[in-house]
């Protein structure tokens, strides 16, 4: 017998994306929210990718600070809150394999996603 409930939460963003900008080390900081765990696959996925990008094309950015500002190709979402949708992920994920600016038209980025063939688990229905 389980004691737990099954619900579905939208995860809701009632900060500011400069409030991202979070202490790690202290215990309660930023509030809380629901994230499927889908979600933050797809962070920790976006998250390596940044990095591996940084460290590979020696840029001097640091990693934590992309994923908490505010990017043009996210219509002004930090990539932190963003990529937890698949879409966004996928932009983030081909902006650093491309080795693409560190920022990105939206559209442009739209465009590229929607030439591009998507693998068969990819269709829909998956998330």
């Amino acid at each position: 017998m389980s004691h737990t409930a099954d619900y579905e939460f939208d995860p809701s963003f009632e900060v500011a994306p400069a409030d991202w900008i979070l202490d790690p080390l202290e215990n309660h900081s930023g509030g809380m929210m629901a994230v499927q765990r889908v979600a933050l696959v797809r962070i920790a996925c976006v998250a390596a990718e940044t990095g591996a990008r940084m460290q590979r094309d020696g840029l001097a950015v640091d990693p934590v600070d992309w994923m908490v500002s505010p990017l043009e190709l996210f219509n002004g979402r930090p990539p932190i809150e963003a990529c937890m949708d698949r879409d966004a992920c996928s932009k983030a994920i081909l902006l650093h394999g491309l080795g693409l600016g560190l920022d990105a038209d939206p559209s442009a980025m739209d465009q590229i996603l929607t030439e591009a063939p998507r693998p068969a688990r990819w269709e829909e229905g998956h998330d």
